[in-house]
């Protein structure tokens, strides 16, 4: 909404004009104010509004779900934890505070923990990768992909096809080769107590 101006009538103008000369003549400012009305310019009270418009594009944001376990195999998840814990003393390094212990001393045990949980992964375990392409190469995920093999990263938008770029090709398990237990009473006991006499 403007404002509009509203006409003076002749004797204020009459009277008003000599006080407005003056003011013309000893300030500069006012003068210019009046010249630029004089030519037609209106104040910023009279100007109408301009109403901008901009089209946004609107990007829908899909939201995919994490893979979830159809089933738990405790049994499975214990047994493993034995062998990562007989070739590589896996749980007593995870379970002991490294806070004290330096960079170079983390390093060394690391390095001999890493050969123990490989030579358990690969005596026990085939591992392949997901997505044979190289990393950061481009790659093309067909709509109806398998969310449980291939996890969309980044802005999602519609329903496919995509392309994208490799971040990560993701493992698989291959074959599984795990020592087969009779009695399963005891697969909670990750390792026994160990004791000197």
């Amino acid at each position: 909404m403007t404002n509009k101006i509203k006409p003076v009538s002749f004797l204020p103008r009459f009277f008003g004009a000599f006080g407005q000369l003056f003011k013309y003549m000893w300030s500069g400012d006012y003068a210019a104010r009046c010249q630029t009305i004089g030519q037609g310019e209106k104040f910023a009270f009279e100007v109408e509004p301009k109403v901008i418009t901009e089209e946004i594009e609107v990007i829908r944001e899909v939201e995919v779900a994490a893979p979830t376990l159809d089933s738990v195999n405790a049994d499975g998840a214990h047994q493993l934890l034995q062998l990562l814990q007989q070739e590589a003393r896996f749980i007593d390094f995870i379970q002991e505070s490294i806070d004290d212990y330096s960079d170079a001393d983390v390093g060394a045990a690391s390095r001999q923990i890493h050969a123990g949980c490989s030579k358990v992964l690969k005596q026990h375990f085939t591992i392949d990768v997901v997505n044979s392409a190289a990393e950061n190469s481009r790659v093309e995920v067909p709509s109806d992909y398998d969310a449980k093999q291939i996890k969309l990263e980044g802005r999602v938008e519609g329903n496919g096809p995509y392309a994208g770029t490799l971040i990560h090709p993701g493992w698989k398990i291959t074959e599984t080769r795990l020592p087969k237990v009779s009695n399963t009473d005891s697969l909670t006991i990750l390792a026994p107590a160990e004791i000197e006499v």
